[in-house]
């Protein structure tokens, strides 16, 4: 009978635990549907007060038409704010909404469960990476009930065409191929098991490809590991060069060539390496067998080639490209007499709406007067507090001149070198970080002379340490350049931190608070120095020049505070492909 109690007790107990449970998910599926009913219903407080209502940006405007309600808020502030559109409207915020569905669409990323919050133009938000865009809006919209349902169905339209295998350029050595498909193609050249190696779990850990993306660098462990095999000294290497050799050669887009020591009596060693013609091209024979089985061998796995397409996919083929329009600009405070050409308007706009943009147009086609307009524009919007023009000495006094042309009543600062000898050069910086100027023209050999901080270059290192610990921290990416990059980073921290600024300046760049960098003649930065892993590549620069190097190092101060960078130039490729990377690493960095 004890024991029938026990049980029926314990029993009842599991039941009131069950129920309790039961009861609690139930509770938390109520609150989270009541939840998402509440941010999603579009309806606000009976004693809400629209702020613009007393903001002097919308003080005695009233449209009538929503939809030109919409272009001036895009003229005034710079972006889409229901806020402000209801207010010059008299409209309520769903009306707003309504009204302009299909020119406008919120951002689930950012609208944070506020219904008037995060919404932005149709060509906007349509653009981009719209792969990242569809998979955020389909998991916003299952979370919301289908409140981003709009969002999916207009991406869906819209998303570019799937890219067909055959027009995918894959080869040994792209940067997008995964490492194991590297290590399914040594695998699939040698066969079997490498001779000495167990073929235990850590053992087969070991011996993986790594690749780092930090540095590009793919590494192939033990490469001696086949030399036993016809493959590795026949079929895909030779006696002199085996097949791993070159394979991580060809991966890291090295050049291949074997090399004979001959005596040489000027030199200290008394020998000296050169090429050994006859076994180069013998070796590069092998190399050109090894890509073409690769680029044969890769596709014919279904779900390899499954897998690959859909890497390729949402990196590179899912990108539509935005087009700006300018028209609805009407720049209230440029000089009557002076219209901007449709196109220099467009340029305007993309400069209002992206943080980062080059201007390549033709030499002669009106550069200087879209950068001018469109950091005006960015003042008046208040979207930047302070513009600085970096030009050449030569065209400073005619960058003032069309200035005032355009904006007789500015506020504009003139630095040349006249103006920025040593010792009134402090009191100039006081004044840019101190003051208010719609706009600061300097020389560049004044800018070169502004030095940064040192906690500046502290911080970089100490970023890029721990991106290289983020990396290392995975057993698949880690290489010897990544731990020897480690080891230069700690020893560039040692040695700053232990080095005292003898940098006579009380003012440095990092402190002027720049908001928006305009590069007039921007080529003239192009020698930035590359980190690669390509050697015999025309146009690429390991070095760099130290103007170029504090011209980037300056960029990433201005775009980290939250700021833009505009770049003008009329040769943005001269000498080679390589100069359009190098103004992506000033404008796209995080892209690349």
């Amino acid at each position: 009978m004890k024991r029938e109690a026990v049980q029926k007790k314990k029993e009842a107990e599991r039941k009131q635990r069950e129920e309790e449970e039961r009861r609690k998910k139930e509770e938390k599926i109520r609150k989270k549907k009541e939840h998402i009913e509440e941010v999603t219903c579009m309806d606000l407080p009976l004693d809400w007060n629209n702020p613009y209502n007393a903001d002097e940006r919308a003080s005695g405007i009233y449209i009538e038409s929503i939809s030109d309600a919409l272009v001036k808020s895009l003229t005034t502030l710079g972006r889409v704010d229901i806020e402000f559109i209801a207010s010059v409207t008299g409209s309520d915020y769903k009306t707003v909404i309504t009204a302009l569905k299909g020119s406008i669409y919120q951002n689930p990323l950012t609208w944070n469960e506020c219904f008037y919050q995060g919404w932005e133009t149709a060509d906007e938000y349509l653009s981009g990476n719209l792969m990242q865009k569809w998979k955020s809006a389909k998991k916003a919209n299952r979370k919301y009930n289908g409140y981003f349902r709009d969002n999916v169905k207009a991406i869906e339209s819209v998303l570019p065409p799937t890219v067909a295998t055959e027009d995918i350029y894959i080869t040994l050595g792209s940067p997008w191929v995964p490492s194991d498909v590297i290590d399914d193609f040594i695998e699939h050249l040698f066969g079997g098991q490498a001779k000495y190696w167990s073929n235990s779990k850590s053992t087969q850990e070991y011996l993986s490809v790594k690749h780092d993306e930090l540095t590009g660098t793919w590494e192939i462990p033990e490469k001696t590991r086949y030399a036993h095999s016809v493959t590795d000294t026949e079929t895909y290497g030779t006696s002199r060069l085996e097949a791993l050799y070159i394979l991580e050669k060809t991966l890291n887009m090295k050049t291949v060539a074997v090399k004979d020591e001959v005596n040489c009596p000027t030199n200290a060693s008394s020998v000296k390496r050169v090429i050994n013609k006859e076994e180069t091209l013998f070796a590069l024979e092998k190399q050109q067998k090894m890509i073409k089985e690769f680029q044969d061998w890769v596709w014919k796995d279904e779900e390899r080639k499954e897998r690959l397409e859909r890497i390729f996919e949402n990196k590179y083929s899912c990108v539509r490209r935005r087009i700006f329009d300018g028209s609805f600009s009407t720049f209230p405070d440029l000089f009557p007499n002076i219209t901007l050409f449709p196109y220099q308007k467009n340029a305007v706009a993309r400069i209002l709406f992206t943080p980062n943009t080059l201007l390549a147009h033709d030499v002669g086609s009106g550069k200087t007067y879209i950068m001018i307009a469109s950091g005006m524009e960015l003042r008046r919007m208040g979207l930047s507090k302070k513009n600085l023009y970096v030009v050449p000495n030569n065209i400073v006094g005619q960058w003032q001149k069309i200035f005032l042309e355009m904006y007789p009543d500015a506020k504009i600062l003139t630095v040349d070198p006249k103006s920025f000898v040593p010792s009134k050069r402090e009191t100039v910086l006081e004044k840019i970080r101190d003051e208010e100027f719609d706009g600061i023209i300097m020389a560049y050999s004044c800018f070169e002379q502004i030095p940064l901080s040192q906690e500046f270059y502290i911080d970089e290192l100490q970023d890029m340490k721990e991106k290289v610990n983020d990396l290392l921290s995975d057993s698949k990416k880690i290489t010897r350049s990544l731990s020897n990059k480690k080891e230069k980073l700690e020893k560039q921290l040692a040695e700053l931190a232990t080095t005292l600024d003898n940098i006579d300046c009380g003012v440095f760049f990092d402190e002027l608070g720049i908001s928006r960098l305009y590069i007039d003649e921007a080529h003239n930065y192009k020698n930035v120095p590359i980190e690669t892993k390509a050697d015999n590549v025309l146009g690429i620069t390991r070095g760099g020049s130290k103007k170029c190097k504090d011209m980037l190092d300056k960029v990433r101060v201005v775009q980290k505070s939250g700021g833009g960078v505009v770049m003008a130039t009329g040769t943005p490729i001269t000498n080679s492909i390589t100069d359009a990377f190098i103004m992506q690493k000033y404008l796209q960095n995080g892209e690349l």
